[in-house]
This record gives structure tokens, C-alpha cells and sequence, in this order.
């Protein structure tokens, strides 16, 4: 017999998500792509990472509003 589905199984993807943003913008992680010899476009590449990372959290919690 199948298991029932865990209500707080779609927020665990977010909660990653939002977990490795925070270590991106918000610890001494992001003197690594701010660096003066890092190139000028590196912001935006970790801005895409990002971004990217939250839509497959939300296509993996199956986009709809609970």
C-alpha cells in the first residue's frame, strides 16, 4: 500500500532553494564571484543560478497553489 504524501513535502524544495540563496548573498561565499578579477557578468550567472533553481522547485512541487 502506498504511503500518503507528506503535507510539507512540496515546501522542501523552496526551502533549499531559499537555503542556498541565502549562503550565495549572505556569507563570505559571495567575495568568490565578487572578486575584482571575477568578470563583470559573474552577479548576473549567480542571479540565473538562482532564479533557475526556484523554477525547478516550483515545477517539482507541481505549480499550483496549495
Amino acid at each position: 500500500m502506498k504511503r500518503p504524501p507528506e503535507q510539507d513535502a512540496p515546501a522542501m524544495p523552496s526551502l533549499l532553494v531559499f537555503t542556498i540563496a541565502v549562503l550565495l548573498f549572505g556569507s563570505p561565499l559571495r567575495r568568490l564571484w565578487l572578486a575584482e578579477d571575477a568578470p563583470g557578468y559573474m552577479p548576473f550567472v549567480v542571479w540565473l543560478g538562482v532564479i533557475a533553481l526556484g523554477a525547478w522547485a516550483a515545477y517539482r512541487s507541481g505549480g499550483h497553489d496549495a
